[in-house]
């Protein structure tokens, strides 16, 4: 038994009929040569059995407090059973690759908007078949408690193996644990009074925290040299800005690492710079053409990895950062340039905040509150009439480097699949996975009913980026000149991420990025 912390708890509590808080991703598979379907799916569940020691969430289930008082706890399922979590669904049949992929787009919003059973694990591996080429697809569903981004990576190579051999584990070893339900809850109170007990005993370094950030942030005002960047800046409102619906719409994409890589390197820009830069054309060009494009720039909110360095626990350790998109800005080179300075200042702002950051709070019939904050929130609609925070969700996870095989299936592909929320429809993450980029959007569809256009549109603009900055003719002087127009918005940003005082820059909140 094991209590789940506030952070990861949050998910479940800010769960609603329409807002649901599972994340997936989306593998296409070369199934092995003369294996059906069937006998596959048959060997994948003998490989997850074997290995279900390995990932605590594929055999743990809720328990929840008594009036939700507290947090809830992990419990092992005794009714543990793999053909409730690993089935086929099949696909309809298209005549083309290209119609099969865009059904396959259809099945994955399908599926992705039927909320999860939390009366068992919170995870499921529905294998899609009928695709048009013969091969498979995973629609890979956990919710979002058990595991953020990175932690579902290492997840993911823990069931998989970097061979087409399928790994042997040392078997799992058993506990005997009480069957009774009332010793169970016994237990719980007594843990949930540790943790309440305790939160209140760290009041005194939560506080010194908190004094940290606020004199860093005091300071940040005052400091003509540094910034508060997008922290400050309000977002304005857009059709991604409303209350959403239950169902989704879905489009999945992908795009060359090396390019990516090689954009970045004209500008001295990151991978993830570019990807927002993609992103923010995209946005542009899908709103201007509806006639719907702010006059001021469209905010970006980001994931931003607390893990430490050697830190492989699967739950969540992250917290948000604003980027400016940029949106007003036509030239896509200044727009990235922009972002970048806007992304630098973010991870510096983030830095300040961390120290009074605190991520497992313990407060008596908080969860009760915030469960019925939220019902509240979906009933009247607040966020209909609420100025947004953000606009859009930009994600981007690192993902594995090498080749990943499933019970001997090669993996071709690894597209994200996100969660919309009330207030922003619209949620882009990207993921890496060997030499490319898999990224997808997942929103609302009353938000946005076309997300392949979206795609489209970001296709566009990286295409854009390319012609401009990757031919040998264009990296000379225009590239010089726009360099030198942002230099020394750009220097005021590195040094503030390098050089914060009395502070390790290695011990800083980074965006999750993936080169």
């Amino acid at each position: 038994m094991e209590q789940i912390g506030a952070l990861d708890a949050n998910f479940l509590y800010t769960e609603t009929e329409s807002a649901h808080n599972h994340i997936a991703s989306i593998q296409i598979l070369e199934l092995p040569a003369g294996q059906t379907a069937e006998e596959f799916i048959q060997g994948l569940k003998s490989v997850f059995l074997a290995r279900r020691h390995l990932v605590p969430y594929l055999t743990r289930k809720l328990r929840f407090m008594p009036m939700n008082m507290d947090h809830p706890f992990w419990v092992e399922d005794k009714q543990f059973d793999i053909d409730n979590h690993i089935y086929e669904v099949t696909l309809e049949s298209a005549a083309t690759q290209e119609e099969s992929f865009t059904k396959l787009e259809a099945k994955i919003a399908e599926l992705h908007a039927v909320p999860m059973d939390r009366s068992k694990p919170l995870w499921s591996l529905q294998v899609i078949t009928g695709l048009a080429d013969g091969k498979i697809a995973y629609y890979n569903q956990t919710h979002h408690v058990c595991i953020d981004g990175v932690s579902g990576q290492l997840a993911l190579a823990m069931l998989m193996d970097p061979t087409a051999e399928v790994r042997q584990f040392e078997p799992e070893t058993v506990v005997e644990t009480s069957n009774s339900t009332r010793s169970e809850y016994v237990e719980m109170l007594s843990k949930s009074a540790q943790n309440l007990t305790s939160f209140q005993a760290d009041a005194q370094n939560r506080l010194l925290g908190e004094i940290e950030s606020s004199v860093r942030l005091g300071q940040r005002t005052i400091d003509p040299s540094k910034q508060l960047g997008a922290l400050v800046e309000g977002a304005p409102a857009t059709r991604f800005n409303k209350s959403i619906g239950a169902s989704r719409s879905y489009s999945a994409g992908q795009l060359s690492l090396a390019d990516v890589k090689r954009i970045g390197k004209a500008l001295d820009c990151k991978v993830n710079d570019v990807f927002m830069s993609v992103v923010a054309g995209g946005l542009r060009t899908y709103l201007e053409r509806k006639g719907e494009l702010p006059d001021k720039s469209l905010i970006a909110g980001c994931p931003v990895s607390l893990r430490q360095p050697g830190d492989e626990s699967l739950c969540n350790q992250v917290t948000m950062m604003k980027v400016n998109l940029a949106t007003h800005l036509a030239d896509p080179s200044l727009r990235l340039l922009a972002i970048r300075d806007s992304a630098l200042t973010a991870k510096a702002v983030t830095a300040d905040l961390s120290y009074g950051l605190t991520t497992n709070i313990s407060v008596a019939g908080l969860p009760a509150l915030t469960i019925a904050a939220a019902d509240i929130a979906e009933r009247t609609k607040a966020a209909d009439y609420l100025p947004p925070a953000i606009n859009v969700l930009v994600s981007n996870v690192p993902g594995p480097r090498q080749k990943l095989y499933s019970n001997g299936a090669e993996m071709l592909t690894h597209y994200p699949v996100s969660i919309p929320a009330h207030g922003n429809g619209v949620n882009i993450t990207v993921q890496s996975y060997v030499d490319e980029l898999y990224f997808a959007i997942t929103a609302c569809e009353k938000a946005l009913p076309d997300a392949n256009q979206l795609r489209e549109d970001i296709y566009a603009v990286f295409k854009q980026l390319k012609a401009l900055l990757i031919p040998e003719q264009a990296m000379t002087a225009n590239v010089s000149e726009l360099t030198r127009k942002h230099t020394v918005g750009h220097t005021k940003a590195v040094n503030e991420t390098a050089k914060m005082p009395g502070r390790d820059p290695k011990d800083a909140p980074m965006v999750e990025k993936v080169a």
